[in-house]
């Protein structure tokens, strides 16, 4: 397809869902023991020829949400789950808009961490037992640097009803702000209205994503 073809959306989301009896990340940079990671996505498309202009990797602004989770020691992660979290158009799916407005309240009982080793966030509620993926200005900008980095055409998102329209959190008004206006990851992170993360495993520390070269075939 690629000689054919402009640009490929990719959707580098809906790797891990309720379809599913154990909680996940929905859209991880990396890390997945099957390979279901925005980055293991990526490369197999440069491997097979793919130039990476011609790529634009997705993002979600929804989340894959589960109920019944235990907290496991790191908020709900890999935990076996009862079924679909109540989500907000249907069983398992918030808006990132929906979710967000209940983060940032200090009642509501969410919790946000970052799984330093997947690269990714999520939410976690102890007194529902619900655990949710989570998009965040942080990943969104962490991601756009490194898609930038890698030469790839831009970021798509799915779909905008979904965004928090006009507030600063908004994903892709931070994907605009880091691709085009230049505003780094550490800033867009300092900026955030979001609550500190609870970071699980790597070094601790939220930072840029290395930036590797896949050799093309064609």
């Amino acid at each position: 397809l690629a000689p054919s073809v402009d640009y490929f959306n990719l959707m580098a989301y809906d790797f891990h869902g309720t379809w599913e009896k154990t909680t996940g990340h929905q859209s991880a940079f990396t890390g997945d023991p099957n390979g279901y990671d925005v980055q293991t996505a990526i490369n197999l498309y440069l491997a097979a020829g793919v130039k990476p202009g011609k790529i634009v990797m997705g993002a979600p602004l929804y989340t894959r949400a589960w109920g019944g989770v235990a907290d496991g020691g790191d908020g709900g992660y890999l935990e076996a789950t009862s079924g679909a979290a109540p989500g907000t158009f249907e069983a398992g799916v918030y808006d990132y808009k929906d979710l967000l407005n209940q983060v940032k309240d200090p009642n509501s009982g969410w919790k946000l961490y970052w799984d330093d080793n997947a690269q990714a966030a999520y939410l976690y509620n102890p007194a529902k037992g619900l655990f949710s993926s989570f998009e965040t200005p942080t990943s969104i900008a962490q991601k756009s640097e490194w898609a930038q980095a890698m030469g790839l055409g831009g970021m798509m998102f799915w779909d905008i009803t979904n965004d928090a329209v006009g507030s600063p959190e908004s994903l892709v008004n931070t994907a605009y702000s880091s691709w085009v206006l230049g505003k780094s990851l550490a800033a867009i992170h300092a900026n955030s209205g979001l609550p500190t993360e609870v970071i699980i495993g790597g070094d601790g520390k939220i930072s840029a994503l290395p930036v590797t070269t896949t050799k093309t075939t064609v």
